[in-house]
């Protein structure tokens, strides 16, 4: 398989649920600023959405959506160590969650890269800050979000609060979402995510 991919963004949780199931990846990394491959061409020549994370899959197709790619690769590990059987009720909550985070908060993050003027800019970092409430609520009397196991829903938690904490400056505090910030601290500190961020070219938040 080849993760296009290009620091720091959200293919991070691909590369980590790739290493954390022992499945072989090849990174391709594409320029941010020309959106150019190694090879010359245009990543909408790989993805007519044109935009990162890109799984191709071994038969040539291609995946895109940080949720789907997650589920996807999960779900190609016999053991099942990052999901659960499918329309298991853990199942379900795992996609319950990362359906929360791709639309409450992954998709405004990008609302931060945009021209819009100052105020606006303010309401999304608060909009995005205001999403993390729930899951911290969740994490009260457990370590991670579904089954008390880490899996993809907390993979992908992690990339929001890793956003969040390089982009918000409020966010950055861990007294208003301690929990969140110890999930972080939790996964970051496992060896196959240590792995997936050097070779994604990331720090520890």
């Amino acid at each position: 398989m080849k993760l296009y991919f290009a620091p720091p963004m959200a293919s991070l949780t691909i590369l980590i649920t790739a290493y954390e199931t022992d499945q072989e990846i090849e990174l391709v990394e594409m320029d941010l600023t020309s959106r150019q491959l190694p090879d010359g061409r245009n990543l909408s020549e790989v993805s007519a959405k044109g935009s990162i994370p890109v799984l191709e899959r071994e038969d040539g197709s291609i995946l895109t959506e940080t949720p789907v790619m997650l589920d996807w690769l999960a779900a190609q590990d016999c053991r099942l160590r990052l999901t659960a059987p499918l329309h298991s009720e853990e199942h379900v909550r795992i996609c319950e969650w990362m359906a929360y985070f791709a639309s409450e908060q992954h998709r405004l993050f990008s609302l931060l890269f945009w021209d819009i003027d100052q105020q606006a800019r303010k309401i999304v970092r608060e909009r995005i800050v205001d999403r993390f409430a729930i899951a911290e609520s969740a994490l009260e009397d457990v370590d991670y979000l579904v089954g008390n196991r880490c899996t993809i829903a907390d993979i992908y938690l992690m990339m929001m609060a890793r956003g969040a904490h390089h982009l918000i400056k409020d966010f950055r505090a861990r007294t208003r979402f301690p929990r969140i910030h110890d999930l972080v601290a939790r996964i970051e500190a496992r060896p196959t995510v240590q792995r997936a961020m050097r070779d994604h070219k990331v720090s520890a938040s």
